[in-house]
């Protein structure tokens, strides 16, 4: 399988510019392992490139991979069924998986129906799902991947119809690593001084990512050339714990009731 084309929304596993980033999203995976049972089944649903999913598969006897896109080569195992599929189409049985994970994909929705509903449909009864996604005061707002980005309340309202008890967490952010996001901000808030009026709207699509594929770029080799430099940042650098407006990331754990029926 190909390596998938860097857009400056998936992340692959390598890069120095983009340690910091790559700590953060590999938090809730260790969070999801130490959620996982060796004995049952786990999806990793919008796996993108699979890093995050190789690093389940390696403490993991079996996990499950599904995505639009195939994953990075170096990210294949044994013990990883890949499935390229949408969620209208997805051939995976219901009432299957006791542990969904799904990490950076709600924002991308602009109408998360489907994918919600199949995340329950999917769920085995007693089983729980770890939804994460940006937190709207922290986010840069610029990705013109995000169709929408929530607060912690907002994500609840939206979760909470589709499963049975829904936990709002978050992932924080240590003082190692805060200066980075801090001054990542301030090089996107010049860059957009730019074009005050927000012309790059009128772009085709094709120009915007293109653009915004330049700048992830351009703005993380800036902090990384600065007398500050890129922090060393592990997963440590990333807590888990309940909701606040400051942390970077939202994390929420939804559970489907053991004596749910369809």
């Amino acid at each position: 399988m190909s390596q998938v084309t860097f857009t400056g929304e998936r992340l692959h596993a390598g890069s120095s510019l983009f340690g910091v980033d790559l700590a953060r999203h590999r938090a809730p995976y260790l969070y999801a392992l130490s959620c996982a049972d060796s004995s049952k089944r786990l999806l990793d649903l919008g796996c993108g490139s699979g890093y995050g999913t190789a690093e389940l598969a390696d403490s993991l006897p079996r996990v499950v991979g599904l995505d639009r896109i195939a994953p990075d080569s170096a990210n294949l195992r044994d013990n990883i069924d890949w499935v390229r599929a949408d969620l209208r189409g997805n051939p995976l049985v219901l009432d299957s998986f006791h542990l969904i994970i799904s990490f950076q994909v709600i924002e991308h929705l602009e109408d998360p129906h489907v994918y919600l509903e199949s995340i329950y449909r999917l769920l085995a009864p007693g089983g729980m799902a770890i939804i994460t996604t940006p937190n709207v005061h922290t986010s840069d707002k610029i990705n013109p991947f995000h169709v929408h980005e929530y607060e912690a309340e907002e994500l609840r309202a939206c979760l909470a119809p589709y499963f049975d008890a829904v936990e709002m967490n978050g992932v924080g952010m240590s003082e190692n690593v805060k200066p980075y996001f801090d001054a990542r901000l301030e090089r996107i808030a010049k860059i957009m001084r730019i074009d005050p009026l927000g012309l790059r709207n009128l772009l085709p699509a094709s120009w915007i990512t293109w653009l915004f594929a330049k700048g992830a770029l351009l703005v993380r080799r800036g902090i990384q050339d600065s007398d500050a430099g890129m922090p060393e940042a592990t997963i440590q650098d990333f807590p888990i714990a309940s909701a606040d407006p400051s942390d970077i990331d939202l994390l929420a754990i939804c559970r489907k009731s053991a004596t749910t029926s369809e």
